[in-house]
């Protein structure tokens, strides 16, 4: 395993070759400004009726408005937090249902289960089926777009020491990232996209410049368990210890995986958009038919 807190050599990263005392309040997943540039990359990859769906859903809003939410709705729903991460052990090699995705707290009788896997394909169902109301299908749209962005900050993949919340660091030499005391989980959520010292539309640009240049659109598939596997597969070699000094090395090398999560968060927010705000089909009686559902409810 990589470590950065030895004298041995930091490793490269390479994509895709796999399938602070006090936890802050705002530590959840990707911070606002993570959260609206993997929407803003998907919107440069929708297409012009999944963009007209949006609006109709959202109104004048756009996705990159509605891509913090989530976080806000939790403030008020408490039981919907255990939606946003999978606890996959640090020792586990993989994601595992049973072990790493609780059932339902609300209903254990539901086949969909408390964790941000189960929660994507969940909301995946809802936004796709238009027997439901356009309020509906706008709060699961809210919630995918979300989700799909918490499941590629990679200590939303991992459960031990609460994500890193609980792993107290100094960045770059100061132990307080902005109004509160830096820990690893923050650290990934705000710190690094801040030290970029981009604006959105530059950083925007960049990630797109990005997957051109790394051909990372043939990456923009696959189901939210792989997904979960590689985000914890990065959280596992980005580890830091306890009171571990966040160097610009560690920066440096890390902040290629904070670029490359969020441009293929967008990518696949925009494969499934794409998929599921399709005009449906009209059978001879009238009745609107739904698009087929490439990921059906978990057994």
């Amino acid at each position: 395993m990589v470590d950065f807190f030895t004298n041995k050599a930091s490793r490269a990263v390479f994509l895709g070759l796999i399938f602070l005392t006090l936890a802050t309040p705002c530590s959840w997943a990707w911070g606002r400004e993570g959260h609206r540039l993997t929407a803003l990359v998907a919107e440069a990859y929708m297409t012009p009726e999944a963009k007209s769906q949006i609006k109709e859903l959202l109104g004048s809003e756009s996705l990159a408005d509605v891509a913090p939410w989530a976080d806000s709705y939790r403030s008020d729903h408490p039981e919907t937090g255990v939606w946003h991460y999978v606890d996959i052990p640090k020792s586990a090699a993989t994601f595992d249902r049973d072990r790493d995705c609780p059932l339902s707290s609300t209903d254990p009788k539901s086949p969909w289960r408390d964790c941000v896997t189960d929660r994507i394909l969940y909301f995946e169902g809802r936004l796709g089926d238009t027997s439901l109301s356009p309020t509906d299908r706008a709060m699961a749209l809210k919630f995918l777009v979300h989700l799909i962005g918490d499941i590629h900050q990679p200590f939303h993949a991992m459960g031990d020491d609460r994500g890193g919340n609980n792993v107290h660091v100094s960045f770059l030499g100061s132990t307080q990232c902005d109004s509160y005391s830096c820990n690893l989980h923050g650290v990934w959520d705000d710190s690094m996209i801040e030290q970029r010292g981009l604006n959105e539309s530059k950083y925007t640009a960049l990630l797109l410049q990005e997957i051109k240049e790394n051909g990372w659109e043939k990456m923009s598939g696959g189901a939210p368990s792989t997904w979960a596997n590689i985000s914890h597969h990065y959280a596992v070699q980005a580890y830091a210890p306890n009171g571990a000094l966040i160097t610009h090395e560690y920066f440096n090398e890390e902040i290629k995986v904070v670029d490359a999560e969020l441009a293929l968060g967008g990518l696949r927010l925009a494969r499934v958009l794409n998929r599921l705000l399709v005009a449906p089909e009209v059978d001879p009686a009238g009745r609107k038919l739904l698009p087929a559902v490439e990921n059906p409810a978990p057994k």
